[in-house]
């Protein structure tokens, strides 16, 4: 007999107490005016607070190769204003919207256009588009993409079958988050591959791994990192077999398809995207790792950034494992989305100045994880006697029989 259960739904005695679509959407128009709200404080980089979160230096030359000696320096944008301090990638990203605005490239304020900022250049191409500045704009799709990969949060903790105050509280911990107040509405790319990647666990939630085809042939251009879904829904396809839920095949098919769509859509987007001048150097070097081990603001951005995540991923990790096994509880796409999220944090941390905006691509993983601790035991009990509002969770849910 097949297990028809939510992939990853937790052991639990209580009633099922599922969230509705009236709950849901309150829940989400909170957390959305949360979003909006933190998000303001560096929204298009107005730094309207006075506060110097911002922590670049004024100004800085990197040499790229002969020809590209970049002077990164506060940038000047359409309307006038000048945005700084400013790091290479927000320099980048902003040309680039100017470059699909017909600027030609010897117009531009940088020296070059650089790999791979010119293949994640899908958001300046999205925000060239609107009829602001370049960095207003760029912020608008960012802070839009923010609100999607909630929303897309949101519906995939519901698809999973998780309580509402389960959904408000991994809803809140992505929300009130170290990436939302400082990427959340950025002159950067990292919010809308965050919201392809939630997007992406929202499907396999819904069980519907076909639409990751098109996510992962278009998604590229955003990011590279949007492939971390190809091993997610290797994974994913691995479990619903060896749940019975699925015949090999079945479950092969559109997982092996959704690689091979990632594959062609990097060979393509890389020949039909602008071709860099130069490469920004991305390899392991002793001066990008001597910066990261020595800059405490760095190390406590990373740490508030990521390791809550870390912890309550491997808590919801535990309790599969205590249920089925270790095995089992490693073989689950949301622990692979977590480790690779992880690796892609290391990698940075040891090649480029790393920042937790990096680990971003794992925390809808992390929540996921999050919420089967956060719906069983001491945990859900603990929840469960916090007093909320009735409107977004209900009435109090019934104590577990026994």
């Amino acid at each position: 007999m097949r297990d028809s259960s939510p992939p990853g739904s937790p052991v639990d005695d209580r009633p099922p107490v599922r969230t509705t679509g009236a709950q849901l959407t309150r829940i989400g128009l909170l957390l959305s005016l949360v979003v909006l709200v933190l998000g303001s404080l560096l929204f298009a980089r107005y730094d309207w607070t006075g506060i110097p979160l911002s922590r670049s230096p004024e100004r800085d030359v990197k040499v790229v190769s002969d020809s590209c000696t970049e002077i990164i320096e506060p940038y000047t944008t359409e309307s006038g204003r000048v945005v700084g301090p400013v790091v290479v990638d927000e320099m980048q990203y902003m040309a680039l919207v100017k470059y699909y605005r017909g600027t030609p490239r010897a117009d531009l304020q940088v020296v070059c256009l650089y790999d791979p900022f010119t293949f994640r250049s899908g958001t300046s191409w999205i925000a060239h588009w609107l009829p602001f500045e370049e960095g207003v704009s760029l912020s608008l799709v960012n802070l839009s993409g923010t609100l999607l990969a909630l929303w897309f949060l949101l519906l995939t903790l519901r698809a999973l079958g998780h309580r509402p105050r389960v959904v408000l509280a991994c809803g809140a911990l992505f929300a009130v988050s170290w990436n939302v107040l400082f990427f959340g509405a950025a002159i950067l790319v990292d919010a809308t591959v965050v919201a392809l990647v939630a997007l992406g666990a929202y499907l396999l939630a819904l069980r519907r791994p076909w639409l990751l085809c098109p996510i992962l042939l278009l998604g590229y251009p955003i990011k590279e990192t949007v492939g971390i879904l190809v091993p997610v829904v290797l994974v994913w396809a691995f479990q619903e077999y060896r749940a019975g839920r699925r015949t090999l095949v079945a479950a092969a098919a559109p997982a092996v398809t959704a690689a091979v769509c990632f594959v062609v859509g990097v060979a393509f987007w890389r020949g039909a995207l602008p071709a860099p001048d130069a490469a920004w150097p991305v390899t392991p070097n002793l001066s990008s790792l001597g910066w990261n081990m020595g800059n405490p603001f760095g190390l406590l951005a990373l740490l508030l950034g990521a390791a809550p995540y870390v912890v309550l991923a491997f808590l919801g990790y535990r309790v599969r494992a205590r249920a089925e096994g270790w095995f089992a509880g490693l073989v689950d796409w949301a622990v692979v989305g977590v480790v690779i999220a992880l690796g892609i944090n290391f990698w940075a941390f040891i090649t480029v100045k790393t920042s937790p905006r990096l680990f971003w691509i794992g925390i809808p993983f992390c929540l996921v994880l999050a919420a089967r601790w956060l719906a069983e035991g001491r945990a859900a009990d603990r929840l469960g006697s916090l007093r909320l509002p009735a409107a977004l969770v209900g009435p109090p849910e019934p104590e577990p029989a026994g």
